[in-house]
């Protein structure tokens, strides 16, 4: 049996995850279309991406005081990265 109360929380969920989704595929389509332009290879996309995901790691992680922080941070940049690199470097192609 469902409430009323957990059926609002799981659709706000729901549309969060979509929301989350879609700007994922729009940020993906943005990198695509700039390094097709710059005539970049789908190697040299995952070259950089290395380097700005581990960036990113970096300054997410600062600062983490609460127990597993920076584990939980670092966990959670790596999946989003690495999700944006899956976008961009499945529309690149080899």
């Amino acid at each position: 049996m469902t409430t009323p109360g957990w059926e609002g929380v799981r659709s706000r969920v729901a549309a969060l995850v979509a929301r989350r989704n879609a700007v994922l595929e729009e940020t993906a389509g943005a990198w695509v279309r700039f390094a097709r332009e710059q005539g970049w290879s789908r190697h040299d996309v995952e070259t950089l991406w290395e380097g700005l995901t581990e960036d990113l790691v970096r300054r997410y992680t600062r600062g983490e005081d609460r127990p597993g922080g920076r584990d939980v941070t670092r966990r959670d940049v790596l999946a989003v990265m690495g999700g944006l690199r899956d976008r961009i470097t499945k529309a690149l192609g080899s």
